[in-house]
């Protein structure tokens, strides 16, 4: 019915602004950490780089996804997230695409926020994700 994206793990060949500006603050997620993961985890040979359309999904391979039947989807993404760029891309993407979806950010979160209690934010997005749910739930039973 729906697809609930927090903070989708995305990347690309390009350095984002968001990389670049908080290279060293976003230790979760920081770049070094990314290029290392998406080589360790991307298999060798002809197009597998952050590229390839499993890693930047809205990129210079993306599908043409505007004829499928594609869930409703919430994106969720955080201000203090070196990858906010390739999340916003995405919900982009999803837009350009004809796809219903929904935009949920919080400018003053890091990566990851949702797994501190102590937060609000971290039970403002179970609240939202919750909404978005119910949501398509209803519209699913009409």
């Amino acid at each position: 019915m729906g697809v609930v994206a927090i903070q989708p793990f995305f990347g690309g060949e390009e350095r984002t602004k968001a990389e670049i500006e908080l290279k060293g603050v976003d230790v979760l997620v920081s770049t070094k950490r990314t290029d290392w993961m998406w080589k360790a985890f991307m298999p060798p040979g002809p197009g597998m780089d952050r590229d390839h359309e499993a890693i930047n999904v809205s990129g210079p391979r993306a599908a043409d996804i505007s004829k499928l039947n594609f869930p409703a989807t919430m994106v969720v993404v955080a201000g203090f997230d070196s990858l906010k760029d390739w999340q916003m891309r995405y919900y982009e993407w999803l837009k350009n695409s004809g796809k219903e979806v929904y935009l949920i950010e919080y400018p003053n979160m890091i990566h990851a926020f949702y797994i501190f209690p102590e937060l609000p934010e971290s039970a403002q997005v179970i609240l939202d994700a919750k909404k978005f749910i119910h949501d398509q739930c209803s519209k699913a039973s009409s």
